[in-house]
């Protein structure tokens, strides 16, 4: 109460001063915002320590990583001599003059390229007339080599699609990657005007480009959407537009102060980040709306701006102050999670809600005051007499009041039945959560309509799934004894009686390519008898082809390739990854290599593994930080415990909405179980808090308790969840599937908290009054 009273104070008798305090601490988060960085890759929410994460960072080290670009080639036929031209011109150094950045690019490979190698080891160049460059075109695609490596791989047998495939460098910066992608789709576009083919670029810099461009195009979108809708709920409250932009600028501020601090801390905009400032919005909205609900009761009584705000600083601000702290619990859960996105969100929300509370309970009294203390007393007293009158004449807040008592007093008089039906749902929702699906596609968080997914979706119509898995080998690999080993392991991936799906194959023999199978493909369908045979055909097919996206130079890695189409369902991924790693542990064993499995089905199923432990743990440890906070707020274990009833509701709800449209666990509601136990908790608070002040008033008469509890806090409950709830639902005209199901999900949650505030609580509070005073069930008693 006294850092209350000081705080209060000062915004009284200093209200400038705090102004400019906030103004320069505004002014250092602006440049830590202009400091922020986005990532969207699917890696970067891995946890480490990971053997699928140990083996990407070993590739990046020793491949120069697997970031590629695709260019997909569309014509009548992408065999003539204007197509290939085009083709041809897409070179590291042609890509740097035009002005992709230096080293960015480490290769560039298409069906033509062992033609234009054979050119270069011939010392002839590759021929520029049209007649000629079309028959070498033809004899190259009619040897037995491009039959075999070739056509079906990086063109298509009808020669109407090809692939150019550009590799990049593994760690560019997010700036250099989207200049990277800048510069390339201008390249692309421009070399293939007016050659009737049409090109699609896709790959890792194409899709952080555009997703990029689309979180800052939908953050802005529902932010506004959010915004208007704050606007309206603070004109319907207060009926005054500076008690509209008043709270909006001390939100708005806060918000620019979570995106500084993310800037200093170095904690990066990702997917996840898009929903912060909805959060904010609705939890800052509630904090400002009960400090000028408060202010404006005391001015209703005479008191005049100086008394008004330092009791509205001194009484909500503790209210607010609790409401804060069990929020930040509800988010503190998450750092305990391997996931570090994850850890981030959780970071960033504590500090948010921290800077609301700051906010609300400094800058918004201290505006107040400057706004106030000149205010003419005559257009001041109107407006409040506005006010009051509205209060005490609005129909649809008397129909409230009516609807929250009947249903309260009813749930009271059959608190039994009430507790028989919590617990019959609840075990339903346990039934749920144990049959929840998990999703972590990260595509699943971009609309088909990015120029990025489009062309994935293309090329994968094309030439099947690119989706690119590998194994990681590493040991003597060029001995005869050990591609035999590599080829028996690609074989078994193939052939394992898991790998079916309706009768399709998962991976399919043709899309597994290895150092093995080049060997093979280039001794006549067999591995020399020795080393330095082996070692001998692959001097002879470096002079055809790069094979430096297969094997080191020292001959002590290599990389089995995977292509597939990304899985759909969880079982999937989990049926495709353990085929990779059983194979990989019985060769590694017979052949005495070191085999590991990465790419982003391995990565995204160790994941997803570790998806509904994530959820378990943070939405445990938000119950106990809670109860504590609870127990210490109530002097009261059991007051504690039973006010927790309300997050349960919440949870409830949210579990069998997820299991009824069956929606699955994904990186964003993977979120809302912590989500709801920080925002929902308030409802039960505010409730056990009234409950017992009237219970002591009311000479412990519990319906009478009740009753006026309810009737008190109901109305104000009502509008804060709604508020709050119309701020997520804003989520669910989200173009990206994953933001519209975490908002409506965590939006019906909410209502779910609400219900049990208003219901569910009332009748356990009954309950143990009763036991702890030894009387009779209130159930026994006349309605």
């Amino acid at each position: 109460m006294k850092l209350f009273a000081l705080l209060a104070r000062v915004s009284e008798k200093r209200p400038w001063l705090v102004v400019l305090g906030v103004v320069l601490i505004t002014a250092f988060m602006f440049v830590g915002a202009s400091r922020l960085t986005t990532e969207m890759s699917q890696e970067a929410m891995m946890p480490k320590g990971y053997e699928s994460i140990e083996a990407w960072d070993a590739i990046s080290d020793e491949f120069g990583g697997i970031s590629f670009e695709t260019v997909l080639v569309v014509a009548d036929d992408v065999t003539v001599p204007r197509v290939a031209r085009a083709m041809m011109d897409i070179t590291p150094e042609s890509l740097e003059s035009a002005g992709v950045p230096e080293g960015s690019v480490i290769s560039v490979e298409s069906y033509l390229e062992p033609l234009k190698q054979q050119a270069e080891m011939t010392g002839e160049p590759v021929p520029t007339g049209n007649i000629q460059l079309g028959i070498a075109i033809e004899m190259f695609l009619s040897s037995e080599y491009a039959k075999e490596q070739i056509v079906g791989k990086s063109i298509l047998k009808d020669e109407k699609a090809a692939l150019v495939n550009i590799q990049l460098k593994d760690d560019l910066s997010m700036n250099e990657e989207k200049e990277v992608a800048n510069n390339l789709e201008e390249f692309i576009a421009d070399r293939f005007i007016g050659t009737g083919a049409e090109a699609y670029v896709s790959g890792f810099a194409s899709m952080q480009k555009d997703s990029d461009e689309f979180m800052m195009s939908e953050t802005r979108i529902l932010f506004s959407a959010a915004f208007l809708f704050i606007m309206l709920v603070l004109y319907l409250t207060f009926r005054r537009f500076s008690d509209i932009f008043l709270p909006l600028l001390v939100i708005i501020i806060a918000i620019q102060w979570i995106m500084g601090m993310m800037g200093w801390l170095g904690i990066a905009y990702t997917t996840m980040s898009v929903t912060i400032m909805p959060l904010m919005l609705g939890i800052n909205i509630a904090y400002v709306i009960h400090l000028l609900n408060r202010y404006y009761e005391e001015r209703e009584t005479g008191n005049n701006p100086f008394e008004s705000i330092t009791i509205s600083v001194k009484t909500v601000g503790v209210a607010v102050f609790l409401t804060a702290v069990t929020t930040m619990f509800g988010f503190a859960s998450f750092l305990i999670t391997d996931m570090p996105q994850m850890r981030d969100f959780g970071i960033v929300c504590m500090l948010g809600i921290a800077f609301s509370f700051i906010l609300s309970v400094t800058l918004l009294p201290a505006i107040i005051v400057i706004r106030d203390r000149r205010k003419k007393s005559e257009k001041l007293d109107t407006h409040l007499e506005k006010m009051k009158k509205r209060r005490r004449e609005a129909r649809y807040g008397v129909l409230i009041d009516k609807t929250l008592v009947r249903s309260s007093m009813a749930a009271y008089h059959h608190h039994w039945i009430v507790t028989a039906g919590l617990f019959l749902v609840i075990a339903f929702a346990v039934f749920a959560s144990f049959n929840l699906k998990t999703g972590a596609d990260i595509n699943a968080f971009f609309p088909d309509s990015l120029p990025s997914v489009k062309a994935e979706n293309m090329t994968a119509e094309y030439f099947g799934g690119q989706q690119q898995d590998i194994l990681l080998v590493e040991g003597d690999i060029l001995k005869p004894e050990n591609l035999e080993a590599l080829l028996s392991m690609e074989d078994s991936i193939a052939n394992d009686p898991r790998n079916s799906n309706n009768g399709e194959k998962y991976v399919t023999r043709d899309s597994i390519m290895s150092i093995a199978d080049l060997v093979k493909d280039s001794s006549g369908d067999v591995i020399p008898g020795s080393e330095e045979e082996v070692e001998a055909v692959l001097g002879e097919l470096s002079n055809q082809m790069p094979l430096a996206g297969f094997i080191t130079d020292d001959g002590k890695s290599a990389m089995v390739m995977l292509h597939s189409e990304m899985p759909d369902t969880e079982d999937e991924l989990r049926v495709i990854t353990n085929i990779y790693r059983d194979s990989a542990l019985e060769t590694a064993e017979e052949a005495g290599l070191t085999i590991r499995a990465t790419g982003f089905t391995v990565l995204i199923s160790d994941l997803m593994g570790n998806m509904l432990p994530t959820q378990f743990k943070t939405s445990a440890l938000a119950l106990l930080l809670c109860l504590a906070v609870l127990i210490i707020v109530f002097s009261s274990f059991k007051y504690g415990f039973v006010t927790l009833i309300v997050v349960v509701c919440g949870i409830t709800v949210e579990i069998i909405m997820l299991y009824a449209l069956n929606w699955p666990l994904d990186f964003m509601t993977v979120t809302i179980s912590s989500m709801l136990i920080g925002l929902g908790i308030d409802f039960g608070i505010h409730v056990t808090f009234r409950f017992r002040e009237e219970l002591r008033q009311h000479d412990g008469d519990l319906g009478e308790s009740i009753r006026e509890a309810v009737l008190k806090v109901g109305r104000s409950l009502v509008a804060a969840a709604f508020t709050t709830c119309g701020v997520f639902a804003i989520l669910g005209i989200s173009s990206a599937i994953m933001m519209r199901r975490f908002g409506l999900t965590i939006a019906i949650g909410l209502l779910g908290a609400l219900v049990g505030a208003v219901l569910v609580l009332p009748s356990l509070l009954a309950i143990i009054s009763r036991k702890s005073n030894g009387e009779t069930a209130p159930g026994e008693e006349s309605a």
